[in-house]
């Protein structure tokens, strides 16, 4: 049976003219950092003066992108099925034909991940349109994801350990290979006034007298459910002294029970709400604002630093502590992840972190420098300059400066 002409779900009717085209490719579009990620870039390029096309497998952030006037296309691009690439392979050429036989043909095609990345490379080829490719994380390396796993004309990291071992690890050519860091939308995600707080708090029912708040959001696949989990158990040491701490666990995915199942045990011995699983959360600036301290990684540490929250950085990978002045820049280089992290995760160090955040008075001004920090570093209108510029370069030319 052959497939059905594909057609774009789509708010947007209007047709720009003279306006670069770039298709968007991703696993994609429901929790996790890299789908967020690509949700702010396709509407920061937008407002740059892209014509910006998304296919995904879809998800939970694809309205986000039908909001903003951007047309998706369900493509299972998620999917090693050799059925499903197959058929992920068609949909794409026959939308990159049709769009390359129209008025506005796509002048670059950006992936992100790998399976998007390995189809986009044939897509391309077969329409000689530049290929981008972005690395968000650092894939499993040797036989036989090396076959698999392609650069583009160009290729974006997002942080500087990411390209090294994407060179190390895969043979890209350096010089073809540019550090572009994650964007964050400081608008959207920004200091609140104190009455505008105290009304998110009620919203999510939290009392005058719940405090402190803490937040951990992640995805909750195998590895991260763990470090939620022992979150939950950091909290425990900490009743003594903060009788109503409260903890929100922001995040969805296949090990969710595992969390909830940790949360209720806490629960059921505290003999209140103590943690509070919420699930996925698609308005996370403002669970931001709601708490005290962050935990997490990656995203979560930069959208909770531009609300300017202190924010603690731990993951599968080991624990790096609260994010200061000192570490900031180091912490940087492994864009906020708990990659070569000093010490493992241990629910008694993570309260004894989140103890010193909540008591030692140097950490009162670290929600300004976060916040300043993130405008300075990581705006999505700098990551946007900056993946266009990559964009620019690989159609082959210099494009409009970024100043």
């Amino acid at each position: 049976m052959s497939d059905v002409p594909i057609e774009p779900r789509s708010t947007c009717a209007s047709k720009h003219t003279f306006r670069p085209v770039v298709l968007e490719l991703a696993m994609g579009l429901d929790i996790g950092g890299a789908e967020t990620h690509i949700v702010s870039l396709s509407k920061s390029l937008k407002t740059l003066g892209w014509d910006v096309i998304v296919a995904s497998a879809g998800g939970r952030r694809v309205q986000d992108i039908l909001d903003s006037g951007i047309p998706h296309y369900e493509v299972p691009l998620n999917s090693r099925n050799p059925l499903n690439l197959m058929r992920a392979y068609r949909l794409l050429l026959r939308l990159v034909g049709e769009k390359m036989a129209g008025d506005n043909p796509i002048n670059v095609i950006h992936t992100h991940a790998r399976i998007p990345a390995w189809l986009g490379t044939h897509v391309a080829r077969r329409f000689k349109v530049p290929l981008v490719t972005t690395y968000h994380w650092t894939f499993v390396s040797g036989f036989p994801w090396n076959m698999v796993t392609r650069a583009g004309d160009l290729t974006i990291a997002v942080s500087h350990d990411i390209q090294d071992y994407i060179v190390r690890e895969f043979g890209f050519d350096p010089s073809k290979v540019a550090v572009v860091p994650n964007g964050i939308d400081c608008d959207e995600f920004s200091p609140k006034s104190p009455d505008e707080v105290k009304a998110l708090r009620e919203a999510y029912g939290i009392e005058p007298e719940d405090v402190p708040v803490l937040v951990y959001a992640s995805r909750m696949n195998n590895d991260l459910s763990l470090t939620a989990c022992q979150t939950i158990q950091a909290v425990v040491p900490l009743l003594a002294s903060y009788p109503n701490l409260r903890l929100l666990i922001a995040g969805d995915g296949d090990y969710l029970g595992r969390v909830a199942g940790e949360a209720d045990r806490v629960n059921k011995m505290t003999g209140r709400e103590t943690v509070r699983c919420l699930g996925f959360v698609s308005d996370m600036a403002s669970l931001y604002q709601v708490s005290d301290l962050t935990i997490g990684m990656s995203r979560v540490v930069l959208e909770a630093m531009a609300c300017g929250k202190p924010v603690i950085v731990a993951g599968p990978q080991g624990d790096y502590g609260p994010v200061t002045k000192e570490n900031v820049d180091h912490l940087d280089v492994r864009n906020f992840t708990s990659r070569d992290a000093p010490k493992e995760v241990h629910p008694e160090t993570l309260a004894a972190e989140i103890r010193e955040v909540l008591e030692d008075p140097k950490y009162r001004d670290v929600g300004e420098f976060g916040r300043q920090y993130v405008r300075d570093t990581h705006s999505a209108e700098a990551t946007a300059r900056g993946v266009q510029a990559v964009y620019f370069k690989a159609m082959g030319f210099l494009g409009p400066s970024s100043k």
